[in-house]
């Protein structure tokens, strides 16, 4: 989990006293605008600015923000769920939504219980009615 440092104060035209929890420290001004520009990069960009080698199967394709498991066993449904939360979270997108079906509820709940706790997701609601209501859930992805 990424955690942001609160800028406190400025001790000199350069350096800024920046708070995590209960830690201080001293960042200079050029550190501060080289994390905030690296934190609008998706995942994998900034994984390459330092150096990290990653590589993705089928990296130009274009990653769909929709999955439909309609259907699916709830085991099925989870395998292929968090492949696609994996790949949209790398792909930067801000959010997604599986579309899983009314039916009895089985597979709603299951997924939703697992999607709260995955770690790349920051929440998960029950969109409108008019969007698929209870039959579909959207997922927003921390960026």
């Amino acid at each position: 989990m990424c955690r942001l440092a609160l800028v406190s104060r400025c001790i000199a035209g350069n350096q800024f006293e920046d708070e995590l929890g209960a830690m201080k420290m001293k960042t200079a001004r050029d550190d501060i605008a080289a994390g905030l520009s690296r934190a609008a990069d998706s995942p994998v960009k900034a994984a390459r600015a330092r150096g990290i080698s990653v590589s993705l199967e089928q990296e130009g394709a274009s990653v769909p923000s929709e999955i439909n498991v309609i259907g699916r066993t709830v085991d099925d449904a989870t395998r292929e769920v968090e492949k696609f939360v994996d790949r949209a979270f790398l792909a930067g997108l801000p959010r997604v939504r599986v579309v899983h079906g009314s039916g009895m509820g089985i597979l709603r709940k299951a997924l939703r219980q697992y999607l709260q706790k995955h770690p790349h997701v920051e929440s998960v609601t029950e969109p409108p009615q008019n969007e698929g209501g209870g039959g579909a859930t959207v997922v927003e992805l921390r960026l």
